[in-house]
């Protein structure tokens, strides 16, 4: 049952992607985002909006420091 769940998720992402892609228009980079726009669907079916924000949201700010830093 899992498997059969599976495979119709993947399915009705590619239908979505595909309505998305047709809207667009643009051929140039279709595959890559096609399949992008898949894996967003996707996961959205599988883990709602709370598990797509982890993956796909905004991520914590990160500290950057310089490595040769001169002090004036």
């Amino acid at each position: 049952m899992h498997r059969l769940f599976g495979w119709w998720c993947r399915w009705q992402a590619c239908k979505m992607a595909a309505q998305v892609m047709a809207a667009c228009g643009d051929e140039e980079g279709l595959c890559p985002r096609m399949w992008s726009l898949t894996v967003f669907f996707e996961m959205y079916m599988t883990t709602g909006s709370a598990g797509t924000l982890e993956d796909f949201g905004p991520k914590e700010p990160v500290e950057i420091k310089v490595a040769n830093e001169r002090t004036r």
